[in-house]
């Protein structure tokens, strides 16, 4: 018979919400930490030029987001008073410009987005900096001075999680830590706008939102709100947050040179440079990314592949049709298992097959938004399965470039964790620990909705720290420990991937240069 404690517990609920690059997720987890209710809805990403990347803010964002909420309730067996606050992460950097009543006036510039190159030089040479097309200042400024009409129109401006809580609660807001990876106008450890740099950029002062760090609430859901999607008015929402934070502490990751391997879309190694408790609570005390990669920001970023995931994806989708029409006539396997299941047997090192992984161009630890996906050393004797391994092998190679990069005196971690949709493939994380000789720890749905739920009860004095978290929420399915066998096929493999990625540094370059002189923009 369960104690009285233990029915509060599992009667009672927090939401979670990740606002992602594919769709939205949204999830309910008790106070002990089980994940009961879930639900997904996907929508698309659009391409309107060549480098331009841009979601649809009002139906992915907004409209997706309740989609996934009322699924959600819909599964729910008690009434929405159960649900005690809502966190919220999501996609990010991301700019999403919007008129005084929040009314979208274009699409939103993703993170993978690169038509802000030129305003990054700028930045980085009048700031000292070491931005890149990932941020959101380059893209601010590129907006405002690219659409004019529209930027005299624009009086907020959202990332995917901050959209969201304006849209729960009429909050205009936006966290500590993703403020903090803006670029140039915030001081990261006051929590404050260089109302300076804003001038000299040309961003006007008004239009930035407030600023509070995570575990904060900072509105409820409206009625209007609460009408659209099934949820209790006045129900607490927090601040929010990035979704790898998030899914960081999804996986437990909670402590200083704690980092995580994140199979996701974009594929990121996040290494944590101060206690998460410090994260969530205040304005993190280190400054912005300067001349020195490794002094940004809440994590370190070793490495940081636009298209990790989305490789894999765009493989299977354009070369997996069989692996696609067996799913659930052998086995119940799917695509992605399939192609795994006949990669296993390919060598280490794909026989001389090396992958660059660039198709959306490259970000660390070189910013180089001409890069493109190469494959290279291609044989007669090379099959579907060498081509997929190739992708999968490449994560590896550019997470050891990174480390390499980032740490050239060495580099220490006090764990390393395995998270994201492609966490699950137990070859791919094989591959990636044989090649960085570093064993990894898999926390199956590590999902940034639980970690948004948990902050949210951090908000609300439910947790006083991470201790429930680490004890009762998280579990290790299993640990991967490297393959000493395998290292000399891979250090073979490595300095191929290495001299491709040198190599075809200028060739990018001039390949982008002759489709520019013969008629076809492409924009950078």
């Amino acid at each position: 018979m369960e104690s009285g404690d233990d029915l509060v517990k599992s009667d009672q609920f927090l939401l979670g919400v990740d606002v992602g690059t594919q769709g939205v997720k949204a999830s309910l987890s008790s106070l002990d930490g089980k994940v009961t209710f879930y639900a997904f809805e996907p929508y698309e990403t659009t391409y309107p030029r060549p480098g331009w990347v841009e979601h649809d803010m009002d139906q992915n964002w907004w409209q997706g987001s309740l989609v996934a909420i009322r699924k959600l309730l819909n599964q729910f067996p008690y009434p929405s008073d159960r649900i005690l606050a809502i966190g919220i992460c999501g996609l990010y950097p991301a700019m999403g410009p919007t008129d005084e009543n929040g009314t979208p006036l274009s699409g939103a510039i993703l993170y993978s987005d690169s038509r802000s190159f030129a305003e990054v030089n700028e930045i980085n040479r009048r700031f000292n900096l070491c931005l890149s097309c990932e941020e959101l200042t380059p893209k601010l400024v590129w907006f405002l001075r690219h659409e004019p009409e529209k930027a005299q129109r624009m009086k907020m401006f959202f990332d995917a999680p901050h959209y969201l809580i304006y849209k729960l609660s009429g909050a205009y807001v936006t966290d500590t830590i993703t403020a903090g990876l803006y670029g140039a106008i915030f001081e990261a450890p006051n929590a404050s706008w260089r109302v300076s740099v804003c001038n000299s950029l040309g961003v006007p002062a008004e239009i930035l939102p407030q600023v509070y760090p995570p575990a904060t609430i900072v509105g409820e859901v409206t009625r209007t709100a609460a009408e659209l999607s099934g949820l209790r008015c006045g129900t607490p929402v927090i601040a929010g947050m990035p979704d790898l934070f998030g899914s960081m502490l999804s996986a437990g990751v909670t402590k200083t040179d704690e980092a995580i391997v994140y199979y996701g879309s974009a594929g990121v190694m996040p290494v944590m440079k101060d206690d998460a408790l410090n994260a969530a609570f205040k304005p993190f005390p280190i400054a912005e990314r300067g001349g020195k990669i490794q002094e940004g920001y809440l994590y370190d970023y070793p490495a940081y592949c636009l298209s990790t995931g989305e490789a894999v994806r765009w493989f299977t989708d354009q070369f997996g049709e069989v692996e696609i029409d067996q799913y659930g006539k052998e086995g119940g396997l799917n695509a992605y298992a399939r192609l795994d299941k006949i990669a296993q047997n390919v060598p280490a090192g794909c026989e001389g097959l090396t992958f660059l992984p660039y198709l959306y161009g490259q970000r660390r630890p070189v910013d180089n938004p001409y890069a493109s996906g190469v494959y290279f050393g291609i044989r007669a004797h090379h099959q579907k399965a060498h081509f997929y391994r190739a992708i999968l092998e490449a994560w590896g190679y550019s997470i050891r470039y990174g480390l390499e990069s980032t740490y050239p005196q060495g580099y220490f971690f006090r764990r390393l964790v395995a998270t994201g949709g492609g966490a699950k493939s137990q070859l791919w994380r094989q591959i990636v620990s044989d090649i960085l000789g570093i064993g990894q720890d898999y926390v199956p749905n590590s999902e940034g909705t639980i970690g948004a739920a948990y902050v949210a009860g951090l908000a609300i004095g439910t947790f006083k720290d991470f201790k429930e978290l680490v004890e009762s929420w998280v579990s290790v399915r299993e640990t991967t420990i490297p393959d000493e066998g395998q290292r000399d096929a891979y250090e073979r493999g490595y300095q191929a991937f290495r001299m491709l990625h040198d190599d075809f540094r200028e060739t990018f370059l001039k390949h982008q240069s002759i489709f520019h002189e013969t008629g076809e923009t492409i924009h950078v």
